[in-house]
This record gives C-alpha cells, structure tokens and sequence, in this order.
C-alpha cells in the first residue's frame, strides 16, 4: 500500500538576511552599552552582548536579535525592555537576565513576533491583539500576560503583586491555537493562581505542574465572555497541586459559559474536585481525572511516585500514549508531551516544541510543525 506523508516544519529561528550584521557589546568595546548597538541596527542585526552587568533600559524597535555573545553565556540588564512601536517586527532574546519586565507601548496592528529564549525576566506584558509571544526555558519572576503565543519548559513564580501568574486574555486577531506546555507553574511560596484563560482562540493547556501555597481560588480559572470556536480546547496531563488542602477545584468555570472542552488525565492533589460543572456542558469531555494522595506523586516535580496508582491509570486511547508507547500515566510526566521533554538544558541548537496530530485517517497528510532555535 502507498501513503505519503507531508511535513511542514516550521522553525521560529532567528533570522538573517545577506547583509545583516552582527554588533558586539562589551564594556571596553565600539558599543559599551546594549541601547548604542541596538540604535545602530537596522532589521535583520544580531547585538551580540559579551556577559556582564547593563544598568539600562532598553527599547526595541527593529526586527533584531539580542542574544549573549557566547553560546551558554549570560548579561544582565538591570532595568527593563520595551517593544517601542516595533509593530510588525520579529524580535528575539536569548540568554538575557532581565531584572525588570519585557512590555509593548504604541499601536499594534500588524503580526508581531517576540522570542524569548533561555532567559529570565522579572514579567512579560504583551497581550497585544496582534503580538505573538514565544517563551521557551524561561523563568519569569511575576506575571506572564498574552493574547497569542506558546509557552514551553518554563518556570513561572507568580511573585509579583497580580494574584495570577499567567493571563491568557483578549481578543487575538492571529489564527493560532495557544499552547501552553511542560512548565512549572507556581512554587511551594507563592500564594497566586495559576492561570487565567479569557480568549477568543482554541487553548491548549498540557503537561504543566501547578504547584499552589493556599492561594484560597483554583489553578485554573475559565472565564470566557462567548461560546468558543468549533475545535476543542484542551487541558491535558496537568499536576494541581495545592500545598493545603482548600474547597476549591482545579479548574474554576467562573462564568457558567459552555465552550468545547476535553479535560483528561489530570493529576488533582488537596483540590475538592478537577472542575466545577455549574451547567449543563454536552461539549464538555472528561475522563481520567484522578484525586491524588500525597504518596503518589512527588509535589515538587509532579512526577507520580514508584508504585503510584497514576501509572497507566490514563485513557487508554492509543492518542494518549507515553513516549515508551504504555498506557498514558496521570499528571505532568505523562503522554507525549511530557515534561521529561522540558526538564534538560537548552545546550546549543534545539527543538523546543513539536505539535502533531493525535490521530489521522488513512490517506490524509501528516502536518508537522517543530519550533527550535539555533543562535
């Protein structure tokens, strides 16, 4: 029998043109500070920053690459980054340490791509209508907020004043589904929920620790205003775990909408139930959704314990499989977006995300797309 196969592979790498150009920062060199290389570039530059200490703030406004000089090199830049006016520009970071926030000012009305990679920032504010953000093994002290965008490998603290640490929210003028996976969110101190999803767009929220100190609300709270679109969204292979035990479920349907759901495989620890059904919800899918003792899953990682009753205790649907192709395991580090994908170092080149379909009828393409970067 003949079958073809068809992959799109669609890499957010940074990208050059023939005559761009690269301009190193050092304190003793032609650019001793990141502001002066960047006021020097034009679409297409790399400002590669040699480690060390920046007391600016800076602005971009070109499609640049701001990346460490040195693979696996750090700089600091003690103040913030502004997107300023860098509407329809595609911006990259890498290897930065960002003591204050990353944020757009200025009117947005074409697609603009931020990629922030390795790095570290004290928050992200970029829920623009037309602004896709792509964070990939970041650590983001406070408060994430997009319309549109992916979210990989990430720790996420929550500790700055917002009492949520990741805003889904707006109406996103871009056609992608919104992807949230493999990332820690919360900590054994931070007393913030986890999640808010108030969007316009297919969400996919899979594979994520939830880690909550008696924040008193649930990890995930829904609050659409409108039905959602036609293709399900999903919330996949999660670990909810509460510090102490409260009255509260893992994910909250705060507004009494119906919207297409499938709601599967979740780990629930020291939360009342996973999800408050408030009304009649035919489009809601649920299953293999277990309450959790605290021996049966190690509450710092989310991974189930030796011998816990998670192991295999997923769907058994052969979409859900784990990467050695057994029964789905319950919580974070099962199927095959598990977060065992998400727990190594970047190292040099890498592929950050693969998304592809669960399940195909026989003569169809098979549709990848992977997301990496390569300094």
């Amino acid at each position: 029998m003949n079958r073809s196969l068809s992959l799109l592979l669609a890499f957010a790498a940074t990208t050059t043109s023939t005559f761009a150009t690269d301009r190193v920062v050092s304190p003793t060199g032609t650019y001793n500070t990141i502001g002066s290389a960047i006021a020097a570039s034009s679409d297409g530059d790399r400002v590669l920053v040699t480690s060390g200490t920046y007391a600016e703030n800076i602005a971009l406004s070109q499609s640049v690459s701001l990346l460490a000089n040195q693979e696996g090199g750090r700089f600091t830049v003690t103040g913030s980054v502004a997107l300023q006016n860098a509407n329809g520009k595609s911006i990259t970071i890498a290897g930065g340490r960002i003591l204050g926030s990353i944020y757009s000012t200025g009117n947005y009305t074409a697609r603009t791509e931020v990629r922030i990679v390795d790095s570290y920032t004290g928050s992200c504010d970029l829920d623009e209508p037309t602004i896709r953000l792509e964070l990939y093994r970041d650590t983001v002290n406070g408060e994430v907020r997009i319309s549109s965008g992916t979210i990989t490998g990430c720790v996420l603290y929550g500790t700055a004043f917002s009492s949520t640490i990741v805003k889904i929210q707006g109406a996103s003028s871009l056609p992608e589904d919104i992807w949230v996976v493999g990332n820690m969110i919360g900590s054994s101190t931070s007393l913030k929920k986890g999640m808010l999803i108030n969007t316009n767009r297919t969400f996919h929220i899979e594979n994520n620790a939830f880690i909550d100190n008696g924040s008193g609300s649930s990890s995930v709270d829904l609050a659409f205003s409108a039905d959602q679109f036609a293709a399900p969204s999903t919330i996949l292979n999660n670990s909810f775990m509460k510090m102490t035990t409260e009255s509260f479920p893992a994910v909250a349907n705060s507004t009494g909408f119906v919207l297409n759901l499938v709601l599967k495989n979740n780990a629930v620890l020291r939360f009342n139930a996973i999800i408050n059904n408030v009304v009649p919800w035919t489009q809601l899918v649920q299953s293999n959704n277990l309450l959790t003792a605290p021996t049966w899953i190690n509450q710092t990682t989310g991974q189930p314990a030796v011998g816990s009753p998670l192991l295999n205790a997923g769907d058994p649907d052969p979409r859900y499989l784990d990467l050695d192709l057994t029964t789905n395991d319950v919580g974070c580090y099962g199927g095959s977006n598990s977060r065992a994908n998400f727990t190594t170092a970047m190292g040099g080149a890498v592929v950050s995300f693969m998304q592809a379909p669960r399940v195909l009828s026989q003569g169809d393409a098979v549709n990848i797309s992977a997301t990496g970067f390569d300094r």
